[in-house]
């Protein structure tokens, strides 16, 4: 990947970030001159660059949902832009979790995931191709209605890595093709868009790492996604896995995304890394993961999974690596 973070385009001679800066401004216009509301759309546009987290914590509006990201405001040094909820096709819109993270001025990502969480990869039920054939419009046109009474932004990500192998809508699983996914995307927007305009579309395929497939043939086109999303974790060293730098996991995949779309703003949509065999070493991938969206045009944005789960992924895991994500939160930001 080139070094220069401000590239500029042929057609204008401006650096990308602030083009892309702008379509972000205008996405969100179009969002309120659908009848949302003017400070709403602000709190998007508050910073070039912008980050975001997801939490186990409950989102709900309550104390115990305001003091956490309180807390996580102060490890960081600033809030988030974004909380990160995920649900399945068949679950209801969390309204009490997404008026909390409204509550809490940040924009909700949800992710909507079509299966059911608890049975496996292996859900014929589930494939792209019964959804593409409008086998769960149901579900879909209940969230649409769902998401089109609740007044205010949301990014919706749905069924993503899918270059993977470990979803049912992952291509090569239940016998689903790329042009299967594209389908399966494209007739879920149709529903969506139709009834809630104020929806911004997020299409996140994984890094490509191995066990991951090329993701190009995946993207649905720009007429029907709004934000590029990767998501990417270092799993650390341990059986079945390598400690890979930020430049390993995410500098060719973010490469491939501009050359895929020039003109969509990129969020890392996920991103953790796990403990180190010692404390510095966490805290030096953390430093790096900076380096490496700092050069990279497209990137507007990253959510941290703030959990201790296959792995510890938070950022503050160690006191090392809470003073790296600080420092580097607060340079990234500046800089923008």
């Amino acid at each position: 990947m080139s070094d220069d973070g401000m590239l500029s385009t042929p057609e204008t001679g401006l650096p990308r970030r602030p083009l892309l800066a702008a379509a972000l401004a205008a996405a969100i216009s179009a969002m309120t001159s659908c009848g949302t509301g003017h400070d709403e759309q602000r709190k998007l546009l508050a910073s070039d660059r912008m980050w975001g987290v997801f939490l186990p914590t409950s989102t709900r509006a309550s104390p115990t949902a305001v003091n956490a990201i309180d807390r996580l405001a102060s490890l960081a040094g600033t809030k988030p832009h974004f909380v990160h909820i995920f649900a399945a096709m068949t679950d209801s819109l969390p309204v009490e979790s997404l008026d909390g993270v409204n509550g809490v001025g940040a924009t909700p990502i949800l992710t909507l995931e079509p299966w059911r969480p608890f049975d496996g990869r292996v859900q014929p039920a589930y494939s792209l191709a019964s959804i593409a054939a409008g086998r769960h419009d149901s579900d879909l046109s209940r969230w649409a209605t769902q998401l089109a009474a609740w007044p205010h932004p949301v990014l919706l990500r749905f069924a993503q890595e899918m270059n993977g192998t470990w979803y049912p809508w992952s291509v090569g699983v239940n016998g689903n093709t790329a042009a299967d996914y594209r389908s399966a995307w494209t007739r879920m927007y149709s529903i969506v868009s139709e009834q809630a305009p104020q929806v911004r579309f997020v299409w996140a395929p994984n890094a490509v790492t191995e066990g991951t497939r090329d993701f190009t043939d995946c993207y649905p086109g720009d007429d029907v996604v709004d934000y590029l999303g990767l998501d990417g974790y270092n799993w650390g060293k341990s059986p079945g896995h390598l400690w890979q730098s930020p430049e390993k996991l995410f500098s060719a995949s973010l490469e491939a995304l501009r050359k895929l779309s020039p003109n969509r703003p990129t969020l890392i949509t996920e991103v953790g890394c796990a403990d180190g065999a010692t404390p510095n070493l966490k805290a030096e991938w953390i430093a790096d993961f900076f380096r490496v969206i700092e050069r990279a045009p497209s990137v507007l944005g990253f959510v941290w999974f703030q959990m201790d789960k296959e792995r510890d992924w938070r950022f503050n895991s160690t006191p090392a690596s809470t003073r790296s994500f600080r420092d580097g939160l607060a340079k990234w930001m500046r800089s923008g």
